[in-house]
């Protein structure tokens, strides 16, 4: 394949370069095993995770490799993938700072702080969960699909997904995570008789980014039964309850 281009910022520098180049610059075979072992559809293991303190090492480890990882040898797609990869290791890494916790939004002094401190090792630089997720992800390799990839450690987040994101079946892995998603009572709950729809407070927060009047026009996309159109909307109270597997 050749080397392609495209206009990005300063800030994340992600050149192309060649497929193999950037297939061979990535090893997520560590970070691959903790998922596999530890997450679930339900949650995070977090309990037996952090009996095995060599694996909470090992996560360590997997963040101090990412660090050094040079996103100007990545292929556009391997850029997209590391990215939703550092910022889901990240939020293990926090969680497992401060474990047993009830949430994450309790990390820190003041409540959501997590999600602003610049925590992140990457390129010699700091950075927070929103710099990774918004500052990066949504900004440089714009998808709606990310929204259901990155994971905040909550019980209303879209589920951790138990093997890394990958450039060659990114595709895939996101639309999946779409529609696991949208198939969930986490995305939409349905009151036929009252004739209305609660939806995940996802849609309401970045409305902008799924560009649509109604939740059910984006959710439709991704499921096998369609929401109706002409409901009235409510919101579901988002549970920031850590993800703990049952």
């Amino acid at each position: 394949l050749g080397i392609l281009s495209i206009a990005v910022s300063m800030a994340t520098a992600p050149l192309m370069a060649d497929v193999e180049q950037g297939e061979q610059a990535m090893d997520y075979a560590e970070y691959a095993r903790l998922l596999e072992t530890y997450a679930e559809p339900s949650g995070v293991r977090y309990a037996v995770w952090a009996a095995h303190q060599d694996d909470v090492l090992a996560l360590d480890t997997v963040l101090q490799k990412f660090a050094e990882v040079d996103v100007q040898a990545l292929t556009f797609e391997e850029q997209k993938a590391f990215y939703i990869n550092l910022y889901n290791a990240a939020m293990l890494q926090a969680v497992f700072k401060e474990y047993p916790i009830k949430s994450v939004t309790k990390i820190g002094l003041i409540p959501f702080s997590i999600f602003k401190k610049q925590f992140i090792q990457h390129g010699g630089r700091e950075l927070s969960l929103d710099d990774v997720e918004k500052g990066i992800l949504l900004k440089d390799y714009f998808d709606a699909r990310i929204h259901f990839a990155v994971n905040c450690a909550s019980v209303s987040c879209p589920p951790l997904r138990a093997e890394p994101f990958i450039a060659e079946r990114l595709d895939p892995q996101l639309e999946e995570q779409t529609r696991l998603f949208a198939q969930s009572s986490h995305a939409a709950r349905v009151d036929p008789k009252k004739k209305r729809i609660a939806y995940s407070s996802l849609f309401k927060w970045y409305a902008k980014d799924f560009a649509v009047e109604n939740p059910a026009e984006y959710l439709n996309l991704y499921r096998e039964d369609s929401l109706p159109l002409n409901y009235k909307t409510d919101w579901i109270d988002y549970d920031w309850d850590l993800n703990q597997a049952n």
